[in-house]
């Protein structure tokens, strides 16, 4: 799993285009989160949940540092050549949201498998 964490002032996303057939259902609205630290995650091959919440607990721990108890995982393929198939990942990202939820920390999701426009504030 290949995370771009950042601490953003606020992060506006906008689903444009499915990428993939299983692209999940979503409205086209702009969406804006404030405060808030945005996860561009990429699930590879071999990820599993264990991995899933190994990262979340680390997110956890930089969150208290900062302070902040607010994330958006944001699928973002770019960031490795070695994916899981979507169907797989999909799975691992629900399984880092729930997860997160569970530990307590506000959590928001964009959708899968979308073209997304997206403008942040660091």
């Amino acid at each position: 799993m290949r995370i771009l964490q950042l601490h953003s002032n606020y992060i506006e996303y906008k689903p444009i285009q499915k990428e993939i057939a299983t692209a999940e259902e979503t409205d086209k609205e702009t969406k804006r989160l404030e405060e808030i630290v945005v996860l561009f995650t990429a699930v590879e091959e071999s990820d599993d949940e264990t991995v899933a919440h190994k990262a979340i607990d680390e997110v956890k721990a930089f969150l208290e540092k900062l302070k902040v108890n607010r994330i958006l995982i944001y699928p973002y393929a770019h960031l490795s050549s070695n994916l899981a198939k979507p169907s797989e990942a999909l799975k691992i990202v629900r399984a880092m949201e729930e997860y997160a939820k569970a530990q307590g920390i506000e959590t928001y999701r964009a959708p899968f498998g979308w073209n997304k426009q997206f403008t942040i504030s660091i």
